[in-house]
């Protein structure tokens, strides 16, 4: 399998590394606009190929003919976001960014399935659907498993537990009104410890550009391996991911995964639907935002 990641950013850098250290490709290309950065990047990574005898080939680079024949396309190109700075606040110039990072995919790797990674992620995502004219089976966006992670996290913290002790999901947008629900949690929380990490959960993202100044990645990075992963071995697991809902929407759902993409999405229980209602109007106004501007036409 050969998966190649746009963007050799802290995320971009992070997830390769992570599907490298986890043997999900054979093959792995790691392109950024900054080329010499992108070339000691995938160098760095095959050294560490080699520290542990892992059986693979890198290669970095400014042409994005390096993607050619990719199976897997992981998009984290984009400006990370700043502290004070909203996720919609990036919408514009990531917009711009995303739609001409997907042109090239559409060209170089047709047949690949596409992973968007860059914020605001929902959104983009629907970028990337109507940019690249593929398949709605074939377009994910990572938020879901990076927001279940972050959950699970804070039970741990909280209750003692170790992460393989704790089954948790997160659906619907990435920002603050992500859905989180207590039946969508395997342990037994009171209300208030439910309320405190159900919070902490939403502001996760936020601590990280507190005090970092950007966001997180190693985190983001092991979310998008995991989806690689979980297409290569074709997971029965249900994941959280970005999905394509309608033709006007792209919210989180939870979804298995195979080598064509997409193969099952589960649909949501009725409390669901009516906890997911604020999360899809504020993704669907932003995307017709962009269908009105001039990023889309």
């Amino acid at each position: 399998m050969k998966i190649s990641v746009i963007g050799a950013g802290n995320v971009g850098a992070s997830a390769a590394s992570a599907i490298m250290l986890r043997k999900i490709a054979d093959e792995i290309a790691l392109v950024d606009i900054f080329g010499n950065v992108a070339l000691a990047k995938a160098m760095d990574l095959a050294q560490s190929a080699a520290v542990f005898d892992i059986d693979v080939k890198i290669s970095g680079g400014d042409d994005f003919s390096l993607i050619k024949d990719s199976d897997i396309v992981v998009v984290t190109a984009g400006s990370p976001r700043k502290e004070g700075q909203s996720r919609e606040d990036l919408l514009l110039k990531n917009a711009q960014i995303v739609k001409s990072t997907v042109e090239k995919i559409a060209k170089f790797a047709p047949n690949c399935i596409i992973i968007n990674v860059t914020n605001p992620l929902d959104i983009l995502t629907f970028v990337t659907y109507k940019v690249s004219g593929f398949d709605k089976s074939r377009i994910l966006g990572m938020a879901g498993e990076l927001d279940s992670a972050r959950l699970k996290f804070e039970i741990s913290k909280r209750l003692n537990l170790q992460n393989s002790q704790i089954k948790a999901h997160v659906m619907g947008a990435h920002n603050d009104d992500m859905l989180v629900l207590k039946d969508n949690i395997n342990v037994t929380l009171s209300d208030d410890e439910f309320e405190e990490i159900s919070n902490d959960t939403k502001t996760g993202g936020a601590k990280f550009v507190k005090l970092l100044g950007t966001s997180a990645y190693y985190a983001p990075g092991a979310a998008a391996a995991k989806m690689c992963e979980a297409i290569k071995d074709e997971s029965d697991e249900w994941l959280s991911c970005c999905v394509v809902v309608d033709d006007g929407l792209t919210c989180g759902r939870r979804v298995k995964l195979n080598k064509n993409g997409i193969a099952k999405i589960k649909d949501p229980s009725q409390e669901e639907k009516e906890a997911l209602v604020k999360s899809e109007n504020d993704i669907r106004k932003n995307i017709n935002f962009l269908i009105e501007s001039s990023v889309l036409s």
